[in-house]
C-alpha cells in the first residue's frame, strides 16, 4: 500500500544519503531524512535554465503527480506518479551509489553532476528501476565508473542515457545484454573515457535515434550489425581508436542524417553503399587511413551538405561531387586527389561555402562557380 511504499522509498533515499557521505557530509542536505517533511519535499528550489523543469529546478528529490506531472510536496491529495533524483550542483557526494538505489522503482529521472568524490561502478540492481526514463551522469570524479550494468538495457521505459565528461577511466559497455523487444531507448551519449569494443547487441536498439560515442577509447572494428539501427539519425564515433574497414552495412541506415567516423584509424575504401543514404547531410571520415577513390554512388547523396575527407590517402578525381547540389562545406586537404575540379561544383547552392582543398594534386583552373564566392 502507499504507506509501505513510502517507508521503502524513504529507506532507499536514506541509504543513498549515507552511502554518498562516507568521507564528508553533503554541502547541503536538501532536507534529506527530515522526519517532519514528506520525502517529496526533500529538495530546494533553484532558478536556472535546466532540464526538465526549465527555470524552476528543484535540487534533491522531487515528485510528480500521477495525472498531469505537476510537482507534489506530498501525496496526501494526489497520487504520486514518479520521483526525480536531481543533484546537478556541486554538493560533495562521496562514496559509491548503494545497491538499494536499484529498488527505487518509481524514480523516472536520475541526474548526478559535479561530484568528484563519487566512486565505484553503477550497481547491477539498477535493472529493477522499471520507471526510469532518463539517466544523466556528468562531470563526476576520477574513481567513479566501470562497466555499465547489463541489466540497465532491459529497462523498457529507459529512453535517454547521458554519461559524459566524467574523470573516471574505467567506463565500458557490457559485452552481453538482453534487450527487450519493446525497448524505448532513443539516445545514448557516452562522451567519456569509455574503452573496449562496441558490442553487437547495440543493433537491437530499434528505436535508437542518437548514438554519440565521441572522444573515447573504443577500439577494434565497427561491427557490421550497426547497420541494423533502423531509426538512427545521428551516429558519431569520432575520436576513438577504431581500426579495420568501414562496414558497408552503414549504407542500410534509412534515416541517417549525420555520420561521423573522423579521427580514428580506419583503413580501406569508402563503401559504395554509403551512396544509398539519401537522407545523409553530414559525412566525416577525416583523419583516418583510408585509401580509395570516391565511389560513383556518392552522386546519389542529394541531401549532403558537409563532406570531410581530409588527412587520408584518397586518390582519383572529385568529379562525383558535382552532383551534390546542397554541398556547402568540403574539406579534402592532405590527400592525393588529382585532375580538375568539376566546373559545376557548388553551383547549386546560394549558402555560404567553406572549402579547403590544399595539399592535393589538383590541376587546371578553379571552377567558374567559385567566382561568386567571397
Amino acid at each position: 500500500d502507499a504507506g509501505e511504499a513510502q517507508v521503502i522509498r524513504r529507506y532507499i533515499l536514506a541509504t543513498l544519503f549515507y552511502s554518498t557521505s562516507q568521507v564528508s557530509p553533503w554541502n547541503d542536505s536538501f532536507n534529506f531524512l527530515s522526519a517532519d517533511l514528506h520525502e517529496c519535499n526533500w529538495h530546494k528550489n533553484y532558478t536556472r535554465s535546466n532540464f526538465p523543469f526549465e527555470d524552476f529546478d528543484p535540487v534533491g528529490v522531487s515528485c510528480q503527480d500521477e495525472l498531469d506531472g505537476n510537482i507534489l510536496l506530498d501525496d496526501h491529495q494526489y497520487p504520486l506518479g514518479s520521483i526525480t533524483v536531481n543533484i546537478r550542483i556541486v554538493n560533495d557526494l562521496n562514496g559509491p551509489l548503494p545497491l538499494e538505489i536499484g529498488y527505487l522503482i518509481d524514480c523516472n529521472r536520475l541526474m548526478l553532476e559535479n561530484h568528484l568524490g563519487l566512486t565505484g561502478p553503477l550497481p547491477q540492481t539498477m535493472g529493477n528501476m522499471t520507471s526510469l526514463f532518463s539517466m544523466a551522469l556528468i562531470l563526476n570524479g576520477p574513481y567513479f565508473g566501470g562497466e555499465l550494468p547489463s541489466s540497465l538495457f532491459r529497462l523498457k521505459n529507459l529512453t535517454y542515457i547521458t554519461i559524459q565528461f566524467n574523470l573516471g577511466k574505467d567506463w565500458s559497455l557490457p559485452s552481453n545484454a538482453q534487450i527487450s523487444d519493446d525497448t524505448q531507448l532513443e539516445q545514448i551519449v557516452l562522451k567519456n573515457n569509455f574503452s573496449g569494443k562496441i558490442p553487437s547487441w547495440i543493433a537491437k536498439l530499434k528505436k535508437l535515434q542518437v548514438m554519440d560515442l565521441t572522444m573515447n577509447n573504443f577500439q577494434g572494428v565497427i561491427p557490421e550489425a550497426i547497420g541494423d539501427l533502423s531509426s538512427v539519425k545521428y551516429l558519431n564515433l569520432m575520436g576513438n581508436n577504431f581500426t579495420g574497414a568501414i562496414p558497408s552495412s552503414l549504407g542500410k541506415l534509412p534515416a541517417i542524417e549525420v555520420l561521423n567516423l573522423g579521427n580514428n584509424a580506419l583503413q580501406g575504401e569508402l563503401p559504395a553503399p554509403i551512396g544509398n543514404l539519401r537522407t545523409l547531410q553530414l559525412l566525416d571520415v577525416g583523419s583516418n587511413e583510408l585509401t580509395s577513390t570516391i565511389p560513383s554512388s556518392f552522386a546519389n547523396l542529394e541531401s549532403l551538405k558537409y563532406l570531410v575527407l581530409e588527412s587520408n590517402r584518397f586518390n582519383g578525381t572529385v568529379d562525383v561531387l558535382e552532383s551534390m547540389k546542397n554541398l556547402t562545406i568540403l574539406l579534402t586537404r592532405s590527400n592525393s586527389f588529382s585532375g580538375a575540379l568539376p566546373d559545376g561544383l557548388f553551383s547549386g547552392t546560394s549558402d555560404n561555402v567553406v572549402v579547403d582543398i590544399g595539399d592535393n594534386e589538383f590541376t587546371g583552373e578553379l571552377p567558374s562557380s567559385f567566382a561568386n564566392m567571397s
